[in-house]
């Protein structure tokens, strides 16, 4: 036989096969296999009380208040939307198999003290050990013990502070007046910026730049203000707030960190922002070897 007639007949024997397959799986009377099902019964946009609770750490509560979600414990602030969406992404987790907790050990499954508690509008689920053959992770759902894929679990084992909005300043924030240790920006009657001292090198897109960057930059983490010292400090007024926002500019090896006093917070910022959000200057290209 001729090779590309070899080859032919392999192909049409490959597609025999499949199609044999295909109409066995789709035969009246076979049984299709049975759905897993879901740990989590409530959709996404049902939800509108997050509660987080981790061993030695506060409890963390979020609602969700006119499509916007902020926390209210430990702290009462907006909450990070990036975040929480990726926590609702979620929520969609098979159990993968399940038994009755009447009667089990909990403690052998690790939900005697639970890595992590989450309530979803007041539903609980406790998070245990991870089952040692495939890793699955022990689940408590009310008066059943699941198995599941541990990614929920690292999407909620976080403290109050990890899902701080991460914005400088509040979303949708009309800035009127921003001073950086090196000059002052203010916006005149005319709408126009006003820059002291003047520098006519500078443009308006210069400027707008600066302004957006400060609007619409995330922090990478917030934290506790920490020990860093002070060694600048930026203000900035936006427009209908009672008194401009402070932001103590602290020393910091690895990051740009911006503190609030006033909230008992620092942002930490990538440092390739320091001249983005602290002066005029365009960023320095990297040298060529």
């Amino acid at each position: 036989m001729k090779p590309n007639a070899r080859n032919r007949l392999n192909l049409a024997l490959v597609a025999a096969v499949a199609l044999l397959a295909v109409l066995s799986y789709f035969t009246p009377g076979t049984k299709l296999p049975a759905p897993k099902p879901e740990l989590i019964s409530l959709k996404p946009a049902e939800i509108h009380d997050i509660r987080i609770k981790l061993p030695n750490q506060p409890l963390t509560e979020m609602v969700r208040q006119d499509g916007d979600w902020r926390l209210t414990t430990p702290l009462a602030m907006r909450a990070d939307p990036n975040l929480v969406r990726t926590l609702l992404d979620y929520l969609d987790v098979q159990s993968e198999a399940h038994f009755p907790a009447a009667g089990a050990d909990l403690a052998k499954y690790g939900l005697d003290k639970p890595k992590a508690e989450l309530w979803l509008n007041g539903v609980r689920y406790a998070f245990g050990g991870l089952q040692p053959v495939d890793n699955l992770q022990y689940v408590l759902a009310g008066d059943t013990i699941h198995l599941v894929n541990g990614a929920l679990f690292y999407r909620v084992a976080h403290d109050g502070y990890w899902w701080l909005d991460k914005g400088l300043v509040p979303p949708g924030a009309h800035i009127t007046a921003l001073q950086l240790p090196h000059m002052t920006l203010t916006l005149d009657k005319k709408g126009e910026w006003q820059l002291a001292p003047a520098d006519t090198s500078v443009s308006a897109d210069d400027i707008q730049k600066l302004i957006t960057a400060w609007q619409e930059d995330l922090a990478i983490s917030v934290e506790p203000i920490g020990k860093g010292k002070e060694e600048g400090e930026v203000s900035l007024s936006i427009a209908g707030a009672d008194k401009p926002l402070r932001y103590a500019i602290l020393k910091d090896p690895d990051f740009l960190v911006l503190a609030r006093p006033d909230i008992g917070l620092q942002y930490e910022l990538d440092t390739s922002l320091r001249d983005t959000l602290l002066s005029l200057e365009h960023p320095k290209a990297p040298a060529k070897p």
